[in-house]
Protein backbone atom coordinates (compact mmCIF):
# COMPACT_ATOMS: atom_id res chain seq x y z
CA UNK A 1 0.00 0.00 0.00
CA UNK A 2 1.40 3.10 -0.91
CA UNK A 3 2.32 5.58 1.40
CA UNK A 4 0.08 9.17 1.75
CA UNK A 5 1.76 12.18 0.76
CA UNK A 6 0.96 15.05 2.18
CA UNK A 7 -0.45 16.51 5.95
CA UNK A 8 -2.44 13.97 7.94
CA UNK A 9 -5.91 14.69 7.71
CA UNK A 10 -6.87 16.23 11.01
CA UNK A 11 -9.10 14.83 14.12
CA UNK A 12 -12.65 14.99 14.81
CA UNK A 13 -11.58 16.64 18.20
CA UNK A 14 -9.53 19.32 16.17
CA UNK A 15 -12.41 20.66 13.92
CA UNK A 16 -14.63 20.34 16.62
CA UNK A 17 -12.31 22.93 18.64
CA UNK A 18 -11.63 24.88 15.39
CA UNK A 19 -15.50 25.07 14.95
CA UNK A 20 -16.17 26.20 18.63
CA UNK A 21 -13.34 28.45 18.54
CA UNK A 22 -14.92 30.53 15.17
CA UNK A 23 -18.29 30.55 16.70
CA UNK A 24 -16.55 32.28 19.80
CA UNK A 25 -15.10 34.66 17.63
CA UNK A 26 -17.62 35.14 15.55
CA UNK A 27 -20.43 36.21 18.56
CA UNK A 28 -17.41 38.00 20.26
CA UNK A 29 -17.93 40.51 17.03
CA UNK A 30 -21.59 40.36 16.88
CA UNK A 31 -22.57 40.28 20.29
CA UNK A 32 -21.18 44.26 21.18
CA UNK A 33 -22.73 45.57 17.77
CA UNK A 34 -26.11 44.05 18.66
CA UNK A 35 -25.93 45.98 22.16
CA UNK A 36 -24.64 49.27 20.45
CA UNK A 37 -27.48 48.70 18.06
CA UNK A 38 -30.47 48.15 20.32
CA UNK A 39 -31.10 51.67 21.65
CA UNK A 40 -31.75 51.84 25.46
CA UNK A 41 -32.53 55.62 26.02
CA UNK A 42 -35.28 58.06 24.54
CA UNK A 43 -32.79 59.40 22.24
CA UNK A 44 -31.56 57.65 19.43
CA UNK A 45 -29.09 58.52 16.69
CA UNK A 46 -31.09 57.92 13.90
CA UNK A 47 -29.24 57.18 10.03
CA UNK A 48 -31.01 57.74 6.87
CA UNK A 49 -30.08 55.73 4.18
CA UNK A 50 -27.22 56.46 1.53
CA UNK A 51 -27.61 59.19 -0.43
CA UNK A 52 -30.76 60.59 1.95
CA UNK A 53 -30.34 64.14 3.00
CA UNK A 54 -31.91 65.89 6.14
CA UNK A 55 -35.12 66.43 4.96
CA UNK A 56 -35.56 62.67 4.55
CA UNK A 57 -34.25 62.26 8.05
CA UNK A 58 -36.72 64.33 9.55
CA UNK A 59 -39.36 62.78 7.42
CA UNK A 60 -38.18 59.47 8.90
CA UNK A 61 -38.20 60.75 12.46
CA UNK A 62 -41.73 62.96 12.07
CA UNK A 63 -43.44 59.28 10.66
CA UNK A 64 -42.15 57.28 13.56
CA UNK A 65 -43.50 59.76 15.75
CA UNK A 66 -40.28 61.65 17.42
CA UNK A 67 -38.77 64.78 17.75
CA UNK A 68 -35.29 66.03 16.15
CA UNK A 69 -32.78 67.23 18.87
CA UNK A 70 -29.89 67.59 16.91
CA UNK A 71 -28.05 66.83 13.96
CA UNK A 72 -24.62 64.41 13.83
CA UNK A 73 -22.18 64.50 11.79
CA UNK A 74 -23.52 63.83 8.00
CA UNK A 75 -26.74 64.94 6.40
CA UNK A 76 -28.42 61.81 7.16
CA UNK A 77 -27.53 61.45 10.81
CA UNK A 78 -30.05 63.04 13.33
CA UNK A 79 -30.33 62.32 17.02
CA UNK A 80 -34.23 62.15 17.96
CA UNK A 81 -36.41 61.28 20.98
CA UNK A 82 -39.51 60.20 21.48
CA UNK A 83 -41.44 58.62 24.97
CA UNK A 84 -43.33 56.25 22.84
CA UNK A 85 -42.18 52.60 23.48
CA UNK A 86 -41.15 50.96 20.26
CA UNK A 87 -39.19 54.25 18.98
CA UNK A 88 -36.68 52.12 17.10
CA UNK A 89 -39.15 49.82 15.65
CA UNK A 90 -41.53 52.98 13.92
CA UNK A 91 -37.92 54.08 12.90
CA UNK A 92 -37.42 51.04 10.80
CA UNK A 93 -40.52 50.97 9.34
CA UNK A 94 -40.33 54.40 8.74
CA UNK A 95 -37.53 53.75 6.38
CA UNK A 96 -34.49 54.27 8.39
CA UNK A 97 -31.04 52.51 7.99
CA UNK A 98 -29.91 52.42 11.56
CA UNK A 99 -31.11 52.92 14.58
CA UNK A 100 -28.49 53.65 17.43
CA UNK A 101 -27.98 54.49 21.65
CA UNK A 102 -28.24 58.13 21.63
CA UNK A 103 -25.44 57.85 24.17
CA UNK A 104 -23.51 56.45 21.56
CA UNK A 105 -23.58 59.77 19.11
CA UNK A 106 -22.32 62.33 22.32
CA UNK A 107 -19.07 62.58 20.08
CA UNK A 108 -20.63 62.82 16.57
CA UNK A 109 -21.10 66.45 15.08
CA UNK A 110 -20.81 69.73 16.79
CA UNK A 111 -20.58 70.64 20.26
CA UNK A 112 -22.29 73.74 21.43
CA UNK A 113 -20.72 76.37 22.34
CA UNK A 114 -19.52 76.76 25.91
CA UNK A 115 -20.90 79.90 27.52
CA UNK A 116 -17.31 81.22 28.28
CA UNK A 117 -16.81 81.27 24.65
CA UNK A 118 -20.04 83.01 24.16
CA UNK A 119 -19.65 85.68 26.73
CA UNK A 120 -16.07 86.41 24.98
CA UNK A 121 -17.57 86.50 21.54
CA UNK A 122 -20.26 89.11 23.51
CA UNK A 123 -16.85 91.25 24.65
CA UNK A 124 -15.08 91.45 21.77
CA UNK A 125 -17.61 91.78 19.25
CA UNK A 126 -17.65 95.96 19.58
CA UNK A 127 -13.65 95.86 18.91
CA UNK A 128 -14.52 95.00 15.72
CA UNK A 129 -13.29 97.88 13.03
Amino acid sequence: MPARLGHPRPSRRAAVEWGVGALGCLAGLLVPLAVLALPQSEVVAVVAPPGADTTDAVRIIAEAGGTVLNRGGSDNVLLARSDRAGFARRLYAAGARLVLDGRLAEGCGPSAPSPSSLTTAADTAGNLP
